[in-house]
């Protein structure tokens, strides 16, 4: 499997995701980025403001009981009204800093979230068959929009609390120094034992990533339309109930073994800090007594201390979930790292494809197989050519059908059309030139209409005579018009009024395909639900309809695959025999036998 960029650990990719994160909240919103600065800047002169209010408010009343005098009623009017301000500013501040933060994930949760899907659409195809993609796409997923936010707010609430920390030291340190001795040897112990405890958490919980999609596949599993009925007739509810219940407890015992450490870390720090603060206090207390200091002194001392020991406590905190959010924000930004599968500079002009393909020794091997799905394969189909492929299950039918389509790119060799590289022409230009059919078909939670100009919808989305004419070529107008909005139905049971069956489903995905204007057509088992009386009726309008189009059929009925201009037979990735069907019936080899047993297998059924 393809090893995928994971977040590294060191300062210097910390420091470029803070980067990464603030220019992604400034583009998002300039206006709100400048309003969180501007509202943390201004925060941090309220707390200590407040404590120089009371501590001047406590001196004056004390001046004012000591010596009538002294007294100055201005001055407590003045104190009170500095106390007041600084109060009511860190009243707003404080509430502004919520909003603020909120309003920010809410821009955030849309300019991430598209950026995500447009990321996703840009992945090579070949990303989606890797496990691992999976597990970066989950992680990518995961409330960006809130790690992204937080990480600006937490690092405005440490700048804030930076700021009032040492202002808050120095009014302590010139009353009793005593105390920033002590908190410091506290403190250290207790910002390493929070860095290490997100990181170990932050490792633990993002190893069990695949378990997380485990559990949202059960759970969506559960709630399948389509699964539901089978789910009920075998009694499976249980089991997969049982296998999310497992798994989210070892999910919440995991979590709550970490909030048992947080808990004693916090308990050990605030025990300590408490004595440390008291213990100040006391030698503040008797330095009144001999005079040093003064009742204001001691009042802003007991204030400002506990005001500190908040502050510290919550600062070493938000270090810890600053922490935490960079690594969610390295998982974001290793998803966006992903390669994206931009579109070529074409080497020939972007003409419309005649039609003509050609293998040239390609070999292929999906991410994480020991062998490859083809090797040295090498064939060539002519403008306008009918081609059927027929072989065993994992023959490498359907890989060609994808290297053609340009879903694939080949490990070894080269797929050419009309001569020219693969390699060399526009991916965007060779899937217009290629529509495909596959098996497993969309259904799309969309109208009729919609469900058949989504072959072609830059053309035919708001056009429904094109619409119509398609149906009406496909043999589905009948179908459609049949439904209880006619082609203004909304199909699918999610958003819809209407359920087609499993076969209309599959007429509506044929006549999607046809009106798709495209020079080549890829058919792998498009008819498999249907009966073959159908698949053969179904196969001959094809040939009408592709007239003078390349088509490539890959089907197990023989019945169709018989009516095509030429077979290739494959067998372990390589071609083993070519030709009509009467040509290698007489041939007597691979093809012959498994016509001979399909004929059985008919008779018998």
């Amino acid at each position: 499997m393809t090893e995928l960029p994971r977040p590294g650990a060191d300062a210097r990719d910390a420091l470029r995701r803070i980067r990464w994160a603030f220019h992604t909240c400034r583009t998002t919103n300039p206006t709100l980025y400048a309003a969180c600065w501007l509202n943390a800047l201004v925060g941090m002169v309220f707390p200590a403001g407040a404590a120089l209010a009371v501590r001047g408010l406590v001196n004056t009343v004390n001046e004012g009981l000591s010596s009538a005098a002294a007294f100055r009623a201005e001055a407590i009017y003045l104190w009170l009204l500095l106390g007041f301000a600084a109060t009511v500013g860190t009243v707003v501040t404080g509430s502004a800093h919520r909003y603020l933060s909120r309003r920010f994930e809410i821009d955030l949760h849309y300019r991430l979230q598209l950026d995500i899907l447009l990321h996703n659409e840009a992945t090579a195809f070949a990303r989606f068959e890797d496990p691992q993609f999976h597990d970066a796409l989950r992680r990518a997923q995961e409330e960006p929009e809130a790690h992204v936010a937080r990480c600006l707010v937490y690092t405005l609430d440490l700048l804030t609390s930076a700021v009032q920390i040492v202002s808050l030291m120095a009014i302590l340190f010139v009353i009793e120094p005593i105390l920033f001795l002590l908190l410091v040897p506290i403190g250290i112990p207790y910002l390493l034992f929070q860095w290490r405890l997100s990181r170990r958490q932050f490792e633990e919980v993002d190893a069990r990533v695949e378990k997380q999609r485990w559990i949202a596949y059960h759970s969506s599993v559960l709630g399948s339309e389509e699964q539901a009925a089978e789910i009920k007739l075998l009694g499976l509810a249980p089991l997969f109930i049982e296998r999310c219940r497992a798994l989210m407890t070892e999910f919440r015992d995991l979590r709550a073994k970490y909030q048992r450490f947080e808990f004693l870390g916090n308990l050990v720090f605030a025990l300590f800090s408490v004595v440390a603060i008291y213990f100040a206090m006391s030698r503040a207390a008797f330095s009144i007594i001999d005079g040093r200091l003064t009742i204001g002194d001691l009042a802003i001392y007991g204030s400002a201390a506990a005001q500190l020991r908040g502050l510290v406590e919550n600062g070493i905190a938000l270090i810890a979930s600053l922490r935490w959010e960079l690594l969610h924000v390295g998982n974001l930004r290793a998803f966006f790292a992903l390669p994206q599968e931009a579109p070529q500079q074409a080497a020939a002009a972007p003409a419309p494809l005649a039609g003509g393909i050609a293998f040239r020794d390609v070999s292929f091997t999906y991410p994480g197989a020991d062998k490859p799905t083809l090797k040295d394969l090498s064939f060539t189909i002519e403008p306008g050519e009918t081609v059927a492929l027929v072989g065993d299950n994992g023959a490498g039918k359907t890989t060609i059908a994808k290297l053609i389509a340009g879903l694939h790119r080949p490990t070894g060799g080269a797929v050419l059309f009309d001569g020219v590289d693969a390699r060399d022409i526009d991916v965007g230009h060779l899937r217009r030139e290629v529509t495909c059919l596959f098996q497993h078909f969309g259904r799309y939670a969309a109208s009729a209409a919609d469900n058949i100009a989504f072959g072609d919808w830059e053309r035919l989305l708001d056009d429904d005579a094109g619409i119509e004419a398609a149906a009406r070529a496909a043999g589905v107008h009948e179908l459609v018009s049949a439904m209880p909005q006619g082609y203004r139905t909304m199909l699918g049971r999610a958003f819809g009024q209407y359920e087609p069956s499993g076969g209309q489903w599959q007429q509506l995905a044929i006549a999607r395909a046809i009106a798709r204007d495209a020079r080549i057509l890829i058919l792998d088992e498009p008819t498999a639900s249907l009966d073959v009386d159908t698949e053969y009726r179904l196969f001959l309008r094809y040939r009408a309809l592709a007239e003078g189009r390349t088509i490539l059929l890959i089907s197990h009925r023989f019945s169709t695959v018989r009516m095509a201009d030429r077979i290739l037979v494959l067998d372990a990735g390589k071609v083993v025999e070519s030709g009509t069907h009467d040509a290698l019936m007489q041939l007597n080899g691979r093809y012959a036998a498994l016509y001979e047993l399909h004929r059985r297998h008919l008779g018998a059924t």
